[in-house]
């Protein structure tokens, strides 16, 4: 008799236990301690890039693709200073009609009248040779490219 409660009692708690982990009840919103959380950002504007992932050197910021994103500190506040070879070797990280600035994200205008988009007025750009999502091969390359941290 005994253990036929404790068996009746045992599966109660597990039909309990297996009902608050339904996917309905799941909780899907960011966490802090995720890698690729975004930050808060206004409705029905595009958000890029303002992920974070951990790298070899720490959480850095990259493109909703996983792709590093870094400043130079030959551009100007607003203003990208990377064209040509130059933009070759670190393609500007280009934000669609529309994108509104938010937050520490801005917009910096080029030379062609296309949107880059920018975190604290410094223009974002990826590299070419980050090959695989976490790469930070440009970290400090020619001295003046950096990651956004």
């Amino acid at each position: 008799m005994i253990n036929v409660r404790i068996l009746t009692l045992s599966s109660v708690i597990m039909v309990a236990a297996l009902t608050g982990c339904s996917s309905s009840s799941y909780d899907k919103a960011p966490h802090a301690n995720s890698t690729t959380s975004t930050q808060s950002k206004p409705d029905n504007v595009e958000y890029m890039p303002n992920y974070m992932a951990s790298t070899s050197i720490g959480q850095v910021m990259t493109t909703p693709q996983g792709s590093t994103v870094y400043t130079s500190d030959e551009d100007q506040t607003g203003k990208s200073n990377c064209y040509g070879d130059c933009a070759k070797h670190w393609p500007p990280v280009l934000a669609s009609n529309g994108a509104q600035p938010y937050g520490r994200m801005s917009l910096a205008a080029r030379e062609d009248g296309q949107q880059q988009w920018a975190v604290d007025g410094k223009p974002l750009y990826t590299y070419a040779e980050d090959a695989m999502h976490g790469d930070v091969k440009g970290e400090n390359a020619g001295k003046v490219w950096h990651v956004v941290k």
